[in-house]
């Protein structure tokens, strides 16, 4: 089988193909999250959670009392 390109111009080519996946392994590394990013937003949205719980749980103690006042009141 015959080559269509001589060694040096395999070589550039090489070169520019391992240059090509570098820069695109490097700009992936940057977009996945880690680990930790998802540890932190999971601590954070169980953060919320609870706030919004005890927010609707005094709500409902609000409001249950505000009939009990309203139905018992003489």
């Amino acid at each position: 089988m015959r080559s269509v390109f001589d060694e040096k111009q395999a070589a550039r080519i090489a070169e520019a193909i391992e240059t090509a996946l570098e820069t695109s392994h490097a700009a992936l590394l940057e977009e996945v999250a880690t680990k930790k990013d998802l540890a932190e937003a999971k601590a954070e949205i169980i953060k919320w959670m609870f706030i919004f719980w005890i927010g609707q749980f005094a709500s409902v103690v609000g409001v249950l009392t505000a009939i009990l006042f309203a139905f018992f009141r003489k």
